[in-house]
C-alpha cells in the first residue's frame, strides 16, 4: 500500500465508524453546560434525565438515566467509549456502570416482557405526542380469548398504535448511543446510558465520573 494511500483509509474507516451511532457533537466543549479541559482533550457533557428529544427523534424511559458526552481531543484521536464512564448518585457508591444502547432498546420495545416493568414512554419526535407503554393486558376469559390479545384502549386507541411508536423510539436510543469509537479534534458525541429505578426527585447529587485516555473528571451534574 501507498504511504499516501494510508491517511485516505484511516480516514474512511473512521467516517464509517462515527456513522455507526451517536450524535453530532456541538463546535466546542464550551457549548455544553457542564465542560472540563483535561489532559487530552476537552469534554462537554448534559444531563437530560430520562428523556432526549431531537429533530430527528426522541424517547423518554422510567428506567434509566440520560447523559449526553462529546470529547475535543487536542490534536490526535482518542478512544472514547461509554466504559469510560460511571454515574455517582447522592454520593454514594456502588457507582452505576453505563448499560448498552441495545438494552435501552430492548426495553422499549418490549415493555411488557422487559422485567413485568410497566410505564415505558415514547414521544417527542418519534410520534407527534407522548404514549405510554406497558399497561396490564386483559385476562383471558377462556383459553384462546381474542379479546385478551387487544390493548385495553381499544383497536383506535394510542395503545393499539403502539408498535410504531415503540420502533420509533428505540431506534432513536441506538442511533443516539455513545459506541466505542475514536473521536477526532473535531470532536465526536453521543448518549450513555445508566439503569435506575428510583425515584428521579430524590437525587440531590448526581455526578459523572470520567477515567479514559483522555484523562480524568468528576462532572456536577446536580
Amino acid at each position: 500500500m501507498y504511504p499516501e494511500a494510508v491517511p485516505r483509509l484511516w480516514c474512511a474507516m473512521l467516517s464509517m465508524t462515527l456513522l455507526a451511532g451517536g450524535l453530532d457533537p456541538r463546535p466546542t466543549a464550551a457549548d455544553y453546560p457542564h465542560r472540563a479541559a483535561l489532559s487530552r482533550a476537552a469534554m462537554g457533557v448534559e444531563y437530560h434525565g430520562r428523556a432526549f428529544d431531537a429533530k430527528t427523534g426522541g424517547f423518554f424511559t422510567q428506567d434509566f438515566l440520560v447523559v449526553e458526552v462529546a470529547l475535543f481531543p487536542d490534536r490526535t484521536p482518542l478512544e472514547f467509549s461509554p466504559s469510560h464512564f460511571r454515574l455517582r448518585l447522592n454520593g454514594r457508591k456502588p457507582e452505576l456502570l453505563p448499560v448498552t444502547p441495545g438494552t435501552v432498546a430492548l426495553a422499549i420495545r418490549n415493555p411488557d416482557h422487559y422485567e413485568q416493568r410497566p410505564g415505558i414512554v415514547a414521544g417527542g419526535g418519534v410520534g407527534g405526542g407522548t404514549v405510554i407503554f406497558g399497561q396490564p393486558r386483559r385476562a383471558e376469559r377462556f383459553p384462546g380469548d381474542p379479546e385478551a390479545r387487544v390493548p385495553a384502549g381499544g383497536p383506535g386507541s394510542e395503545q393499539a398504535q403502539t408498535p410504531r411508536v415503540l420502533l420509533g423510539a428505540a431506534e432513536a436510543v441506538e442511533s443516539f448511543g455513545l459506541s466505542r469509537i475514536e473521536a477526532p479534534p473535531a470532536g465526536a458525541a453521543g448518549l450513555v446510558y445508566f439503569h435506575w429505578r428510583g425515584k428521579h426527585a430524590k437525587l440531590k447529587r448526581i455526578e459523572l465520573i470520567y477515567d479514559g485516555p483522555a484523562g480524568q473528571a468528576v462532572f456536577r451534574l446536580r
